[in-house]
């Protein structure tokens, strides 16, 4: 029994719920139920009117996106979408679904359990930390009973039929099943927070944070990558160093040089060829003058490694030290 208002009484309108689908509710006029008559027309265990109310919903679905948002973070308790990465995802996953929902041209009643299934759904993720097979299955339940006769079944969505049920699984799996991950890392892994001082900017008196923006791009492509690194960075790891330099030598020392390297290859030849044996250019090298060559070439190569290493660790301790003396200056005041 379903009771209508009339102008100045009210008029009492019997209307028989039977079967179910959408067809189930085809004689109900929604507009005209208030609140708690549209919740005692509801069978057990319906999604519909959950979450939103008959008045919530009718009025959210004359809104534009833009209304849509604002009311719904209104209605959703979420005070601070702007600055909370939480709350945004939130309310954007919300508009998107009530909004897709409308464009099916769902009814007030299948808008209202969509929106509680899409809240349970992601409750389940955030306050239950429900894993994606968990999360299915629980879906899978709130399915039961649509698209049967049995009346005796019903897990909360009966008045969808098969074709809109099969839609919501569809808009289920690209937004949220297939994202699954990406909201439990959301909702559960812990970020970093940063500390914005309070002292005063060297240009006024006003608390200000300072942030640093790309500049807009004058030619058709943006500068190359190296041009946003430091100086001394590009020119030590990128930039390819200068040939080093030959000394000039007159002709008369060229020809000395010469004469000096043939008389030495034609001393070895006329060696090896008395004793019979090959030279052995490393007969005379020693253990030691190994050790020394080995040590003075690391000595070049991690010279500037340890240097930067080491400026690395002195400006993280500076920034931790800084982090530490605003909390305490916070926590003074």
């Amino acid at each position: 029994m379903a009771t209508k208002r009339g102008k100045g009484k009210l008029s009492q309108i019997a209307v028989q719920i039977t079967g179910k689908g959408p067809d189930a509710y085809k004689d109900v006029d929604w507009k005209a139920l208030s609140d708690e008559e549209a919740r005692n027309l509801e069978k057990k265990n319906s999604l519909a009117w959950k979450v939103l109310s008959n008045t919530q919903t009718q009025t959210l679905q004359d809104l534009t996106v833009e209304e849509l948002e604002i009311k719904l973070a209104e209605i959703m308790e979420l005070p601070r979408p702007d600055i909370e990465l939480s709350q945004a995802s939130l309310l954007d996953y919300y508009v998107s679904g009530f909004w897709w929902a409308k464009e099916q041209g769902f009814n007030v009643q299948q808008l209202s359990g969509f929106f509680t299934l899409l809240h349970t759904l992601l409750e389940n993720i955030k306050e239950h930390k429900m894993p994606l097979a968990d999360n299915l299955t629980e879906y899978k339940k709130l399915l039961a009973g649509v698209g049967t006769e049995d009346n005796e079944v019903n897990g909360g969505l009966d008045f969808f039929d098969i074709k809109q049920a099969k839609l919501i699984t569809d808009f289920l799996q690209m937004t949220l099943f297939q994202h699954h991950k990406m909201y439990e890392f959301l909702f559960h892994h812990e970020r970093k927070e940063e500390i914005v001082g309070v002292e005063p900017v060297h240009f006024g008196p006003n608390m200000q944070l300072v942030v640093e923006t790309l500049p807009a791009a004058d030619v058709p492509h943006p500068p190359p990558l190296e041009e946003g690194l430091e100086e001394a960075i590009y020119l030590r790891h990128l930039a390819t160093p200068p040939s080093s330099p030959t000394p000039d030598m007159d002709g008369n020392e060229e020809e000395k040089k010469g004469e000096t390297e043939g008389e030495g290859v034609t001393g070895a030849e006329d060696e090896e060829k008395a004793s019979g044996d090959p030279v052995d250019l490393l007969a005379e090298v020693t253990a030691e003058d190994v050790k020394t060559v080995f040590s003075q070439v690391s000595k070049e190569l991690f010279a500037g490694l340890q240097t930067d290493v080491q400026r690395k660790l002195k400006e993280r301790e500076s920034e931790i030290i800084s982090r530490i003396n605003k909390i305490h200056r916070i926590a003074d005041t």
